[in-house]
């Protein structure tokens, strides 16, 4: 049996969930938009599988490239996707790195999932000049991934790099904790507990690798709390550098070396998606929350969500308008009771370093991860309470 994936294949991901990332204004959220679940639609109808030819996540061959570790080039036309095919182990992580000459206009990179029937697009990208960027990880089984790459205009050549690195889920790090890495596509919102927007800049989306396993862990942990999916915005730029300067606009002043994300935070509808939870003012900081008009921010939710990374022993300090800081604390409590926040975590939530007030944090949380091994981590705790974000 043969499969082609030149033909679309088109999914449905959560919503549309509208905003911008990053540490400048960002729009509020329609909030009367549901968050629904991943479903893959088929074009052409669904294909049949036989479970001898296709045991697990591994597909049926069909008329694609094998895709080999490092370089693979190439030639692009209109009317001429490449369709490029991986399996990977349950414990690789593969980035898809897609490198061409010029600005990108029409050039969208898309990568796909067997899932034992069909191919689910898991995440497209089409913007920014010279790379496309997307990674994925299944820790489920072996399974098999496409990158699907085109060009709407033009004929191109390209270069498509496959990165296979050692990867773990988990709320420890003990080796290569610094290595660079793209913050996988999400192969399940319901379990795996994050989600990619239209927002999302996946270039701006390499972190360490213990932020990213912190990141994995705590949405996994949501998930079975029966928590929505929350948002990670940016993180570091490929190279490390802080997003946005690859075209001249930093969108913050830091977020370097991938130590740093900004993630969504809940709402008392039990959502978490990019909203602003008070009224603003504009101070010569920047956007501040005007006191006493704090609206629909669940505290408890978030002190929940905030534990898992403090849990960590890892986060130096987070930044989070001071109007919402408050309602933290008495969140944590709440959480404390419920037994979802160990008692030895509680004193982070109000030692000014954790959770710091910094302008224009009304409508997400920055969250910061120590650099320093853990014998010097109580000094870089220190040090780093009174850097911008």
């Amino acid at each position: 049996m043969t499969i082609s994936l030149r033909d679309p294949v088109c999914w449905v991901a959560l919503v549309v969930l509208a905003g911008c990332a990053g540490d400048d204004d960002v729009s509020p959220v329609d909030a009367s938009i549901p968050i629904d679940a991943q479903v893959a639609i088929d074009a052409p109808p669904p294909i049949e599988i036989d479970a001898a030819v296709a045991p697990g996540g591994i597909a049926p061959e069909g008329d694609e490239i094998a895709g080999t570790d490092g370089a693979n080039e190439l030639a692009l036309a209109p009317d001429a996707p490449a369709v490029v095919r991986v399996d990977a182990a349950p414990d690789e992580h593969v980035t898809f790195f897609l490198t061409f000459d010029g600005a990108g206009a029409g050039i969208e990179l898309e990568v796909l999932r067997w899932d034992g029937e069909r191919a689910v697009s898991l995440g497209v990208t089409d913007a920014g000049p010279g790379l496309r960027t997307l990674a994925v990880f299944d820790p489920s089984e072996p399974r098999t991934f496409w990158a699907r790459v085109t060009s709407d205009a033009r004929e191109l050549s390209a270069t498509l790099t496959i990165t296979r690195v050692p990867f773990e889920d988990g709320a420890r790090c003990d080796d290569d904790c610094a290595h660079l890495l793209q913050l996988p596509l999400p192969n399940d919102f319901a379990r795996d507990g994050y989600a990619t927007t239209t927002s999302t800049v996946f270039r701006y989306q390499y972190g360490r690798r213990d932020l990213l396993m912190f990141l994995r862990h705590a949405g996994q942990r949501l998930a079975s709390l029966g928590m929505q999916p929350f948002v990670p915005e940016d993180l570091s730029q490929w190279d490390g550098r802080t997003p946005g300067e690859d075209v001249g606009a930093p969108r913050h002043a830091s977020h370097q070396r991938g130590k740093d994300v900004d993630l969504s935070l809940y709402g008392l509808d039990g959502r978490s998606v990019w909203r602003s939870y008070c009224t603003v003012m504009r101070t010569d900081r920047g956007r501040e929350c005007v006191p006493g008009t704090i609206t629909g921010y669940d505290g408890f939710a978030n002190a929940v969500f905030f534990g898992d990374f403090f849990a960590t022993g890892r986060v130096t300090n987070c930044f989070l308008d001071q109007e919402l800081i408050g309602p933290t604390v008495s969140g944590a409590d709440e959480a404390l009771t419920a037994e979802l926040v160990a008692e030895d975590l509680l004193p982070m939530y109000a030692d000014g370093a954790h959770l710091q007030h910094w302008p224009n944090h009304d409508n997400h949380i920055h969250v910061r991860v120590s650099e320093a091994e853990p014998s010097t981590f109580a000094i870089v705790v220190a040090s780093d309470a009174v850097e911008p974000p």
